[in-house]
């Protein structure tokens, strides 16, 4: 059978009603054509496109899969090369800030600003901070991870994302001293597996301290006489004062009776002094003696009080001097201004109560004493002098004299008593023009005397303490509330007169007056009534920006120095600030409170006395805005 014969087998049907030769004979025929049709071949030209067609479907496949593998690629590049997820590190701005100048003893805040302007994140972004000696971490935002307050997480600063991290803490320094803080950050960009460290620094000087110290004792001091020396010490801050230490140095010769306080270890006259809550003052007195004569007449004493650290290292605040006069005479003379024997403080104007003391320290009175006061008659009105015990005046010389004639005490004084003469003079209401040095008024007393020493009458000559009253700059401050400019150009926004249910805006402004002399550590601060709200929007010509304290409700403003002349030879340093204001039903018909009194404190750095300004509070009834006046009072 032929190859193909089973399958011609399989397709044979067998006629219906035929005999057996015609069977045979189809069946033969079936076969033949089934053969033939299995035997058949392809042609050439057939084989050949077959052929051809199958190799152009290999091709497009092949093209087809290397175009879209090269769509692929260039959108993966345009992907990572498109200007949002590019990584440039000049794209990322760090900076930090801080006071420039700041009193020791003050809490200061340092401002690390970010700005991560482009489109990739900025991933495990970590703070690392050195602080100088002398700083006292006190917190953060956000929260530090330990309580040094060294290390802080961010954890990731978005693409196009701003922000800023705040550190404060106590600043305590010597004055002079530059303070170096740095900040050492470092970050992962989100595209890039590398690390980025970025180092800023930032010095802050230390221009004062918070810790101020005053002497006041006797200015002559006969040998073995007592000597009681009361040093006071105040915290100028509103933050209370811890880790207070105060040192006295004495030269040799002078036997100290031992104060009542307790002593630290390893310092030479060296003792704790109790913490000082803001703007306290406390009082140490020292007492003792000088148990032989110097071959120097005068003689310093030092007293400075610091703070300590928790290394047991002391910066020192302030430091004073107290000078006095080992007299070989026991005819002595204590001069005072105001109470002070050494440096006083007086405003123009004021009037200065002068005192001297004479005692007879020895075992033999002194006769016919001459008294002479020679004062500095530059900056004194001698037209407001009052001498109840009529002294001799000459006003050109500057002098008054006194002896037995309007006194008689001074014909003798006898041994172990003392007396006293007083007299008044005022200081001039304004100065002459030109003056270009701090001005100061200086005071002293000299006495003649004769003493029986054996049979021989001798001349006792004797003098006081000299007494510098260094004259306060002229410190004042302004405050006034605007919803329009002298030039009636809006400054406040929303209904005028108030109204009911309805927000009106108002600009507070705060202007200073300074004269003669420099000051320092000036802060202007107000407190808002709890219906009054702080806006955020404030500006300033001079010194710090505006803070405000949303616990306190407290507006502050503060400068680190503010020249002679500001306000007065030229402009006046000022600050402004908006406030906001909603009122109630119930503030129907009222007139309501903007702000409470201000107040500005500042220190004279000539006459080191604290200077104080006010001004009243600001009600929504501003007498001094033309466009305002007459529309205080809310309307229902």
């Amino acid at each position: 059978m032929p190859k193909d014969e089973s399958k011609v087998k399989d397709f044979y049907i067998e006629p219906e009603n035929s005999d057996d030769s015609d069977k045979e004979y189809m069946s033969k025929e079936a076969k033949k054509a089934f053969t033939k049709l299995y035997d058949r071949k392809v042609s050439d030209d057939l084989s050949l496109n077959l052929k051809t067609a199958r190799k152009r479907h290999a091709w497009l496949i092949i093209i087809s899969t290397l175009g879209l593998l090269f769509l692929v690629a260039l959108a993966v590049l345009f992907f990572f090369n498109s200007d949002d997820r590019k990584f440039g590190e000049e794209a990322i701005s760090l900076t930090l800030t801080g006071p420039k100048q700041a009193p020791s003893g003050q809490v200061a805040e340092y401002i690390i600003a970010y700005h991560n302007d482009q489109g990739v994140d900025l991933n495990n972004v970590e703070i690392n901070l050195r602080y100088p000696a002398g700083f006292t971490f006190e917190g953060s935002l956000p929260e530090a991870e330990n309580k040094e307050g060294t290390r802080l997480l961010l954890n990731r600063i978005h693409a196009r994302e701003s922000g800023n991290i705040s550190v404060r803490g106590l600043l305590v320094g010597e004055v002079g001293e530059n303070k170096q803080f740095t900040a050492i950050i470092t970050y992962e960009p989100g595209n890039i597996n590398a690390q980025y460290a970025r180092t800023l620094n930032f010095a802050t000087e230390v221009v004062a301290s918070v810790l101020n110290l005053e002497l006041v004792g006797q200015a002559q001091l006969p040998v073995g006489e007592d000597l009681a020396l009361t040093a006071t010490y105040r915290n100028s801050s509103a933050q209370a004062l811890t880790g207070l230490v105060i040192r006295l140095t004495v030269p040799g010769g002078f036997e100290l009776d031992l104060p009542t306080l307790t002593a630290m270890p390893g310092a030479n006259n060296t003792w704790f002094l109790p913490d000082l809550e803001p703007l306290a003052e406390a009082k140490v007195e020292f007492k003792g003696r000088f148990t032989e004569l110097s071959s120097q007449e005068t003689q310093d004493i030092r007293v400075a009080v610091g703070i300590v650290d928790d290394n047991n290292e002391v910066t020192i605040q302030e430091e004073k001097i107290h000078q006095l006069n080992l007299v070989k005479t026991h005819l002595t003379l204590n001069l005072t201004a105001n109470d002070v024997s050494l440096k006083s403080a007086v405003d123009l104007g004021q009037q200065i109560t002068y005192q001297v003391t004479l005692a007879n320290e020895s075992e033999t009175p002194f006769s016919d004493i001459t008294l002479v006061a020679k004062l500095d008659a530059s900056y004194l009105d001698w037209a407001t002098l009052r001498d109840d015990s009529g002294g001799s005046v000459n006003q050109g010389a500057g002098t008054i004299t006194w002896t037995k004639d309007s006194l008689p005490f001074l014909a003798s004084l006898q041994p172990g008593s003392r007396t006293t003469v007083r007299w008044y003079i005022s200081v001039q209401p304004a100065l002459p023009t030109g003056i270009t040095a701090a001005p100061s008024l200086m005071a002293k007393v000299e006495a003649g005397a004769s003493q029986l020493v054996g049979e021989k009458l001798q001349a006792v000559n004797s003098e006081s303490n000299e007494v510098i009253s260094k004259i306060n700059t002229r410190f004042t401050m302004e405050a006034d509330g605007r919803y329009y400019t002298d030039d009636l150009v809006k400054l406040g926004s929303g209904p005028l007169p108030p109204q009911v249910n309805q927000t009106t805006t108002y600009v507070i402004f705060w202007r200073l007056v300074n004269t003669i002399n420099e000051v320092e550590n000036v802060v202007v601060t107000t407190t808002l009534p709890a219906e009054v709200n702080f806006t955020g929007q404030s500006t300033v010509a001079a010194g710090n920006a505006i803070t405000f304290n949303p616990n306190t409700r407290e507006v502050r403003w503060t400068l680190n120095r503010l020249p002679a002349g500001a306000g007065a030879s030229f402009a006046k340093p000022e600050a402004s600030f908006e406030v906001a204001v909603t009122p109630l039903a119930t503030d129907a018909n009222k007139i309501l409170v903007l702000t409470k009194t201000s107040t500005a404190t500042a220190r004279d750095t000539s006459s080191g006395a604290d200077l104080i300004a006010t001004a009243k509070f600001i009600t929504t009834e501003i007498d001094n805005d033309l466009g305002a006046q007459g529309k205080g009072i809310v309307v229902p």
